[in-house]
C-alpha cells in the first residue's frame, strides 16, 4: 500500500471518570450561557464533540463524519460545497473566546477547540501554559523605541483607511464576514402556458385579430389546458438587481450561488448568508420580513408598504398595476437582519414590482445612493438590524434614483 494514502487515526485517550464529570459540568455551564443559547447549531455540535471527548472516543471526530452524524448529511456529501461543520466549528471557537472574556467565567476550567481540529480540549487553569518570557537584547530595545515613532504615522494611516470605508461597506460587512458562499435567492414569476387546442386557438386569434380583439373575446379556456410555469421565468428588474449585487460580491471576492426561490431549502438558509430578491414572488423574502416593522401587503388590488407601528395608514402604495404595468413610482424595502429562525444574516431587496426590486439592487451596490441612509439612522446602525423604505421613480419602465423615505433599526 502506498504509505502516503494511509490515514493515521490516534488511539482514544483514557479519561478518568472524575475528570470526565468535570468536563461535562463545564460543558453544561458553557452551553447554558446566553452566548451559546443564541445558536442551536453550535450547541448541538459542541455537545456532541464534547461528549465524545469526555469518553475518549475522538477517532470519529472528523469533518465528514460529523456532517453525517450531527447535521444529517448524505454519506457522499461534498464538504467543500456544504462546509457546515467547518463554519459551525469556527463559530464555536469565537463563542468560546467570548465566553471566557466575561469576568465571571475567568476562573473556570477552559474548553478549547484548536483551529483545524474537532477534538475539544479540557484544561484546568493550572494546566494552561504560562505566557513565554523572552529576554530582549539591548539593541532590540533601542530599535523598539525607534519603531514607536515610525508606527505613529502608520497608525494614523490605518485609522484614516478604516474611516474611509463607505456606509455601504459597513452595511455589507456582516455578509462578507459570514462563513460560506452567499445564496442569492431570486424571486420567480408565476406564469402559465396553454396546451392542446387552447394554444392553437390563441395563436390563430393573435395572427388574425386586430389589436384589442383578444381582450374583447368571450372564448373560455379549459383549466386542464393551462399549465403552470412557476419555476422557469424571472422578471427583468429582479435579474438586474441580482446582477448589481453579484457584481458587488465579486468585487469583494465573496463567493455566491444564484438560485430560484423554489430551489432554496431551509437548510440552505441555515448554513449560508443569504440575499433574497423580490417580494410577492419570493416566499422566503416575505417570510423573512413578515414580522418586521415594514413589510408588503395587499389591500384589495393595491400593493402597499405596511408600517406595523402605524397600521392604520398605508401612504406608500401602487394601485392596480396589472395587467397594464405602467406606473410612475414604485416602492421598495431593504432589510438586513439576523433571522431568528436560521441564526444567519439575511439581506432582502424587494420592490412592489420588479421596477422597485431593480432600484433596490442598485441602491445596495451604489455607495453614493446608500450614503443617504447615514443621516437618517442612529450612529450605532452598523451593528444593528436595519430596514430602509425607498421611493423609486419609474420613467418608461426604467427605474431612476431611489430616495430614502423611512428607516428603522433595532
Amino acid at each position: 500500500m502506498n504509505r502516503s494514502t494511509v490515514e493515521v487515526i490516534p488511539a482514544p485517550r483514557p479519561v478518568s471518570s472524575a475528570r470526565a464529570e468535570e468536563f461535562r459540568l463545564q460543558l453544561e455551564r458553557v452551553l447554558s450561557s446566553p452566548i451559546f443559547r443564541s445558536s442551536q447549531r453550535c450547541q448541538v455540535l459542541l455537545r456532541f464533540i464534547g461528549e465524545r471527548a469526555a469518553t475518549g472516543d475522538t477517532a470519529s471526530l472528523k469533518e465528514r463524519t460529523l456532517g453525517i452524524d450531527v447535521f444529517g448529511r448524505a454519506p457522499d456529501y461534498d464538504t467543500s460545497q456544504q462546509p457546515i461543520v467547518r463554519a459551525t466549528a469556527a463559530e464555536i471557537r469565537k463563542k468560546l473566546a467570548q465566553y471566557y472574556q466575561v469576568a465571571e467565567h475567568a476562573g473556570e476550567p477552559r474548553i478549547q477547540l484548536a483551529p483545524g481540529s474537532y477534538v475539544p480540549e479540557f484544561r484546568d487553569l493550572g494546566e494552561l501554559p504560562p505566557p513565554p518570557v523572552q529576554k530582549r537584547p539591548l539593541w532590540l530595545a533601542a530599535l523598539g523605541g525607534a519603531l514607536v515613532g515610525a508606527l505613529i504615522p502608520v497608525s494614523v494611516y490605518l485609522l484614516l483607511s478604516q474611516a474611509s470605508h463607505t456606509a455601504l461597506d459597513q452595511f455589507w460587512k456582516p455578509v462578507m464576514q459570514a462563513p460560506g458562499p452567499v445564496v442569492l435567492g431570486l424571486g420567480e414569476s408565476g406564469t402559465y402556458t396553454l396546451t392542446g387546442g387552447a394554444a392553437e386557438q390563441l395563436w390563430q386569434l393573435v395572427k388574425k385579430a386586430p389589436p384589442g380583439a383578444i381582450a374583447a373575446s368571450k372564448d373560455s379556456v379549459p383549466v386542464r389546458e393551462i399549465l403552470p410555469m412557476w419555476d422557469r421565468y424571472y422578471a427583468v428588474g429582479d435579474a438586474n438587481s441580482v446582477v448589481h449585487i453579484a457584481g458587488l460580491l465579486e468585487k469583494q471576492g465573496k463567493p455566491y450561488v444564484i438560485r430560484g426561490s423554489s430551489a432554496i431549502t431551509f437548510d440552505d438558509l441555515r448554513e449560508h448568508p443569504a440575499v433574497l430578491i423580490g417580494a410577492f414572488n419570493n416566499e422566503w423574502a416575505m417570510r423573512a420580513v413578515g414580522r418586521l416593522r415594514y413589510t408588503f401587503a395587499m389591500e384589495g388590488s393595491a400593493m402597499v408598504v405596511r408600517d406595523h407601528d402605524h397600521p392604520q395608514t398605508s401612504p406608500w402604495r401602487v394601485n392596480e398595476p396589472w395587467p397594464q404595468p405602467s406606473i410612475d413610482t414604485d416602492y421598495a424595502i431593504i432589510s438586513r437582519l439576523i433571522d431568528a429562525a436560521t441564526d444567519r444574516i439575511v439581506v432582502v431587496a424587494a420592490g412592489m414590482t420588479d421596477h422597485g426590486t431593480a432600484g433596490a439592487g442598485e441602491f445596495l451596490s451604489n455607495p453614493t445612493y446608500f450614503a443617504d441612509v447615514v443621516s437618517k439612522v442612529p450612529s450605532g446602525w452598523k451593528n444593528k438590524n436595519l430596514q430602509v423604505v425607498l421611493s423609486i421613480p419609474v420613467v418608461r419602465k426604467v427605474p431612476g434614483r431611489p430616495r430614502v423615505l423611512a428607516t428603522h433599526t433595532w
